[in-house]
């Protein structure tokens, strides 16, 4: 056979692919492995930096616990950032799976913004939530966690030290509709066309993102046949809406 047999050509393609795939799995269980390496001390610095903000473990100065609050911060992003790696790494090989239930989605951004408030409180930055009595929506509670996280934690970001960040509720026949709106400095036209495509950043005020966020909340979004859109203009903060359907997608 020669270079132009097309069965040689075939065969080259599917070791190629079988190739490429098994690169993507070794890649996924180094994530993996890296992801859960890095999240335990982490989570225990996180856990015991909270003790010691809360001075349970005895009494410090007002400028100790501002440095330890530091600390708080800086864990909680890293492992924000490792985990979104770990789920673009799951997104490239194919191999994230939903897990619905029908859940409220205004608990759901509750319970995120419970877990937002250290950096939001850095920052003196005022989450409020308008909260309306919705239908129970077919979601994966952590993956729209996951991309709510990913939102609301990017208004706190790019919003203004004793800013507002507001959250209203609207529902519609066939969705609901959350809408995250902050007071930040705005994107520009040129950016919202590429806002969401990976390792994209936002760059403000010195305040820099690691570029998988966005991509991730929407990928997790597009997941629920749901539909996320920005709108924004410079120096006039951004709103987020995103909107789930009522009726669970097809599998």
């Amino acid at each position: 056979m020669n270079d132009q047999d097309p069965q040689l050509r075939i065969q080259r393609l599917e070791a190629a692919l079988h190739e490429a795939e098994s690169r993507l799995e070794r890649q996924e269980e180094f994530f993996q492995m890296a992801v859960h390496d890095l999240r335990s001390p982490l989570s225990a610095i996180v856990v015991y930096s909270e003790l010691l903000m809360n001075r349970v473990l005895g009494d410090l100065a007002d400028k100790q616990v501002e440095q330890i609050g530091t600390i708080h911060r800086n864990c909680v992003q890293l492992i924000r950032m490792a985990e979104d790696v770990l789920a673009s790494a799951q997104v490239r090989a194919g191999k994230i799976e939903l897990d619905f239930c029908s859940l409220d989605l205004s608990e759901l951004v509750h319970d995120t913004i419970v877990g937002l408030q250290g950096l939001a409180q850095a920052k003196n930055v005022q989450i409020v939530v308008n909260a309306t009595a919705l239908k129970p929506v077919p979601v994966d509670q952590d993956k729209i966690c996951r991309a709510l996280s990913n939102i609301i934690g990017n208004a706190i970001k790019f919003s203004p030290a004793g800013g507002t960040i507001t959250v209203d509720f609207e529902a519609t026949p066939d969705e609901v509709t959350i809408a995250i709106t902050d007071e930040g400095p705005g994107i520009s036209p040129e950016k919202r066309e590429t806002i969401f495509a990976k390792f994209q950043r936002g760059e403000h005020g010195g305040e820099k993102g690691h570029g998988l966020g966005l991509t991730i909340a929407r990928y997790f979004i597009d997941l629920h046949g749901g539909r996320i859109l920005v709108d924004s203009r410079r120096n006039r903060g951004s709103t987020f809406l995103i909107g789930l359907p009522l009726k669970q997608p097809p599998t």
